[in-house]
């Protein structure tokens, strides 16, 4: 596992004395936007957007973006599907940031009131995503239509199981996962009692999970955010291995 847990999309933060409000769940402010992204980069430019317009909580922006930034070389592909994805900020910053991702796919089984919000203030910033980026309410489904060969799975903060089922899904895609895990639900842990005694309930669900993607023929690795922005700080990503010629 990666045990760098600084700032890696916003380095300037490492630098600060009190990170309190990194986790904080009131909206993201000018204030803040002004003191801290106050750049002419595209990554200031749209967080400074989504605070004059107050979309989202401080904790929801940093956490992705961080999120974001430790598995996009992972999971950058033609299309990405951002699944539990509630506001869509995960898909969005896929769709400007990657220009290998042509199509994001935002699933959640109902829209919430800052996820259009989101996207104009995107598109209003990186004009380009417009096309790109398409909204789909509905539940996670390893059955559902929308799952196509080698699309890339991501998810941030899945509740519980539904961290599971975005490894189902990908397994079925075959393409490549990352997922920030959250809520682990003891009576849902099927990692042996001994692994959840030996390295607590969060570890042995993930190992578990772990398991189940390297039998599916997943290379899997461990990774970290800033436990300043929340304990829940995991990052699982999976790919498949590249065959080999003489495999082809």
């Amino acid at each position: 596992m990666t045990s760098n847990t600084r700032f890696k999309f916003f380095p300037q933060l490492n630098a600060l004395q009190d990170k309190r409000w990194v986790k904080s769940t009131s909206k993201f402010n000018l204030n803040l936007a002004e003191a801290y992204f106050n750049s002419d980069s595209l990554q200031d430019v749209f967080v400074k957007a989504i605070a004059t317009d107050r979309i989202l909580p401080c904790k929801e922006v940093i956490e992705t973006f961080e999120f974001f930034q430790r598995v996009r070389k992972n999971s950058r592909a033609d299309r990405v599907a951002d699944l539990c994805c509630g506001h869509g900020l995960l898909g969005v910053l896929f769709a400007m940031f990657e220009r290998d991702v042509n199509h994001v796919l935002l699933v959640d089984k109902e829209e919430t009131d800052s996820r259009q919000k989101l996207i104009n203030v995107a598109i209003e910033v990186a004009p380009w995503i417009q096309d790109k980026i398409e909204t789909l309410n509905a539940k996670i489904d390893t059955q559902a239509s929308w799952i196509e060969p080698n699309m890339s799975i991501v998810s941030a903060h899945a509740c519980g199981v539904l961290s599971d089922l975005c490894i189902e899904v990908a397994i079925k895609s075959g393409g490549q996962l990352a997922i920030l895990p959250c809520c682990y639900p003891q009576a849902k842990c099927k990692a042996p009692q001994a692994l959840q005694n030996e390295f607590g309930l969060k570890a042995a669900f993930d190992i578990d999970r772990t398991y189940r993607l390297e039998a599916a023929g997943y290379l899997v690795r461990w990774a970290e955010i800033p436990r300043e922005i929340t304990p829940m700080n995991r990052v699982l990503c999976a790919r498949k291995p590249a065959r080999r010629l003489e495999d082809r």
